[in-house]
């Protein structure tokens, strides 16, 4: 729950590219409660292509020890499309690509299966938004 910058050093800008327009996005998190941090949490941006997907961005957060793209995962989508067999694998996916922690909040497995259902639901959001 801190960052890696050091006492004598600071932050000075943060790029971030512009999402496309008519791009989808959605974020899924697990907390036990309300406003606790996230144990678990995906968030997707999808572009869509007629019944395709043009471009798809996956991103995890409170799974391993750091956020990570799930890149295997996004080139389900880009190759296959965004039919329910296409995200199905895309979350299989996902759940193979992490090194999910281990901890009081929650184990290794809970965390993988964490981020399956959360791709899945994502990816789902973001395509339909």
């Amino acid at each position: 729950m801190t960052t890696s910058i050091a006492p004598d050093e600071i932050l000075v800008e943060v790029r971030l590219p512009v999402m496309p327009a008519g791009a989808g996005f959605a974020i899924e998190e697990f907390a036990r409660r309300h406003g606790d941090f996230a144990i678990a949490a995906v968030t997707a941006v999808i572009l869509r292509e007629g019944r395709g997907c043009a471009r798809a961005r996956i991103a995890t957060a409170g799974i391993s020890s750091h956020s990570e793209r799930l890149r295997a995962a996004e080139q389900v989508l880009e190759q296959h499309g965004l039919g329910e067999d296409a995200i199905a694998q895309a979350a299989e996916a996902a759940a193979e690509a992490v090194e999910p922690l281990s901890d009081r909040q929650g184990s290794a497995a809970y965390r993988r299966q964490l981020t399956q259902v959360l791709t899945e639901r994502a990816v789902r959001r973001a395509a339909a938004a």
